[in-house]
C-alpha cells in the first residue's frame, strides 16, 4: 500500500488558539509579547494585526507606534504546545497516526484512511470544515511523503499532491526553504541564484554535499521518498479499533449507549476474525469543540461479548462531559490476548468460553478499580505482613495455602498496646479492653538474614474482649502488639 501522509499548518496558531478559547479579542489587532535580552518583541500576531503591518519579531514600542490600538498578552510557549497536543489527540479521529510536527503543525499517517471519507479531498474539506468552526486558521495537503505534505502545506497550494513522480512537477517551482532548511543555508543558496527545489534538484549531488554538507541531500531525499522521515505518534494505534463519525452531535447518555453497542458489535467481529479477545479498552469521544474525552476499562479474562463489556462502560460513561455534544468516537482494544471460543478454562462458562466468576471480576474493577480487587499468593515466609502477596483476581496460583492456626480476617500494621500484669485486660487507643478468653500462644520465629539482624520470635494470641470483639495480639521482647481481627 502507497504510503499518504497530511499536513496540517497552523499560520497563527498562538493567537489562534487563545481566540477559539475566547481568551482574546474576537476583533481587532492583538499580538502576544515575549522578552529576551531586555527587549520586548511580538512573537505573534492574529490576521488584524498582520494586516496592519504587525510582524513576528517587530519591538513592541515599533508595534505600539504602528498600530497604537494594538492588545498585547504574554507569549505562552508551553501552553501553545500543550494545547497543540490537545488537538493532535482530536485529530485522532481522522486517523490513528498522529503526531505534532513542529510548533505550529500536526502530521497524520492516512495511507488506506481517505475511502472512509470518500476520498482524499473530500476528508480535507471535512477536517478543513471542523478547523473553521474551532476558528483555526490553516493550510492542508496530503503528499506521499511528510517532507512533501509539510513543503505543499506551507509554500504551496494546499491540498492533495498526485503520486511520485509526477508530485515533483509541483515540488520543483517551490522556494529552497520548503525543504526545512536553516535560514541561513536558504539564504546563501538563494544568493548563488539556486532559488527553487527544481535549481537544487538539477545540480550535481556531489557538489552540493561538497559546499552544504550532507544535510541539504538528505532533505531532497526525504521530499522524493528516496529515504524515510522518522516520525513518532502521540500514542502507538491499536490494530483492532471501530469508529464511528455523527452526523449530527450527541448529547444523551441513550445516545452514546447506542453509539457504544454499535462500536463493541463492530470491534468483537473483528476480534473474533482474529481468534483475540479484548484485555483493555478505550473510548475517546470528540466533541465539537475540539475536546477529547477517554475512558479506559480492563478485563481479567479475555472477551469479546459485547453485552458484557458495555456493563463494564456503564459506570465510567457517567463521567463523560458531552457540553455542546459529541460527533465521533473511537472505540479500541489497548491490549488483546489469543482468545478462541473453545477455550473453557473455568467451571460455569458462556458460550464465548469465559467464565461467570470472570464476568463478575470484571463487573467488581469496574465499579471499584482495578488496583482494588485481588487475591493473595502464600509466599514461604514466617512474618505474617510478608507471608503473601497480591495478585491479579484471575492469575493462576504457584504457591499452595499453607496449613495453619487460624488467622485474621483483617491484618493492620502492628500496633502497640500496654497488656494488664495479670492478663486480665489491655488497653489499645487509650481505650481499655476486658479479656473473656485467650487461645495461644503460637510461636512464630523470625527470619535469618532477612532485615540482617539475627532473628526474633512471637508469641500470637487469639483474644477475645467481653463485649465478644476478637484479636490477634502477639508478644515480642516483653512488649505487646496487636495485630489484626477476626470475624
Amino acid at each position: 500500500m502507497m504510503r499518504r501522509y497530511l499536513s496540517v499548518w497552523l499560520p497563527r496558531w498562538p493567537t489562534d488558539r487563545l481566540k477559539a478559547r475566547q481568551r482574546s479579542p474576537a476583533t481587532g489587532p492583538f499580538a502576544l509579547v515575549a522578552t529576551a535580552a531586555n527587549t520586548a518583541r511580538i512573537s505573534a500576531a492574529n490576521l488584524v494585526a498582520q494586516k496592519m503591518g504587525v510582524a513576528t519579531g517587530m519591538t513592541l514600542a515599533d508595534a505600539m507606534a504602528l498600530v497604537p490600538t494594538l492588545i498585547t498578552a504574554p507569549a505562552d510557549p508551553d501552553g501553545d504546545m500543550a494545547a497543540l497536543q490537545r488537538l493532535a489527540d482530536w485529530c485522532g479521529r481522522y486517523s490513528p497516526w498522529v503526531a505534532v510536527d513542529g510548533e505550529d503543525g500536526l502530521i497524520l499517517d492516512v495511507s488506506g484512511v481517505p475511502h472512509l471519507f470518500g476520498g482524499e479531498m473530500a476528508m480535507l474539506d471535512q477536517m478543513a470544515q471542523a478547523f473553521r468552526r474551532l476558528q483555526l486558521g490553516h493550510r492542508m495537503a496530503i503528499a506521499d511523503t511528510p517532507a512533501a505534505a509539510w513543503a505543499w502545506a506551507r509554500h504551496g497550494e494546499g491540498g492533495p499532491l498526485p503520486g511520485r513522480p509526477a508530485a515533483l512537477d509541483f515540488l520543483h517551482p517551490l522556494p529552497v526553504k520548503a525543504l526545512r532548511i536553516p535560514e541561513q543555508i536558504a539564504e546563501t543558496l538563494h544568493g548563488l541564484g539556486l532559488k527553487t527545489i527544481g535549481d537544487l534538484a538539477n545540480r550535481p549531488r556531489a557538489t552540493l554535499v561538497q559546499r552544504f554538507g550532507p544535510h541539504l541531500i538528505e532533505r531532497l531525499d526525504r521530499l522524493a521518498g528516496r529515504q524515510d522521515e522518522p516520525i513518532s505518534p502521540r500514542r502507538q494505534p491499536s490494530p483492532w479499533r471501530s469508529h464511528a463519525s455523527l452526523p449530527e452531535p450527541v448529547i444523551t447518555r441513550e445516545a452514546i449507549d447506542a453509539v457504544l453497542g454499535q462500536l463493541l458489535a463492530a470491534l468483537c467481529l473483528l476480534l473474533e476474525h482474529e481468534q483475540r479477545g479484548a484485555r483493555q479498552l478505550a473510548l475517546h469521544a470528540y466533541r465539537v469543540d475540539g475536546d477529547v474525552q477517554s475512558l479506559q476499562i480492563g478485563t481479567s479474562y479475555p472477551s469479546r461479548k459485547p453485552q458484557h463489556l458495555a456493563r463494564l462502560f456503564r459506570q465510567p460513561l457517567d463521567g463523560l462531559m458531552p457540553g455542546f455534544g459529541f460527533e465521533a468516537f473511537i472505540l479500541e482494544a489497548v491490549s488483546a490476548d489469543p482468545f478462541s471460543a473453545e477455550q473453557t478454562g473455568l467451571d460455569a462458562c458462556d458460550e464465548t468460553g469465559v467464565s461467570n466468576q470472570a464476568q463478575f471480576i470484571d463487573r467488581l474493577q469496574a465499579r471499584l478499580g482495578a488496583g482494588n480487587v485481588f487475591r493473595f499468593e502464600p509466599l514461604s515466609r514466617h512474618t505474617p505482613e510478608e507471608s503473601v502477596a497480591r495478585l491479579p483476581p484471575m492469575a493462576r496460583s504457584s504457591n499452595p495455602m499453607p496449613e495453619l492456626e487460624p488467622r485474621p480476617l483483617r491484618l493492620i500494621q502492628p500496633e502497640g498496646i500496654e497488656m494488664a500484669q495479670d492478663g486480665t485486660a489491655f488497653t489499645w487507643r487509650r481505650l481499655r479492653r476486658g479479656i473473656a478468653q485467650t487461645i495461644g500462644p503460637e510461636r512464630i520465629r523470625g527470619e535469618w538474614m532477612h532485615d540482617g539482624m539475627a532473628p526474633t520470635h512471637r508469641d500470637y494470641f487469639q483474644v477475645e474482649d467481653v463485649v465478644g470483639r476478637r484479636y490477634w495480639l502477639y508478644r515480642s521482647a516483653q512488649k505487646w502488639f496487636v495485630h489484626g481481627f477476626f470475624a
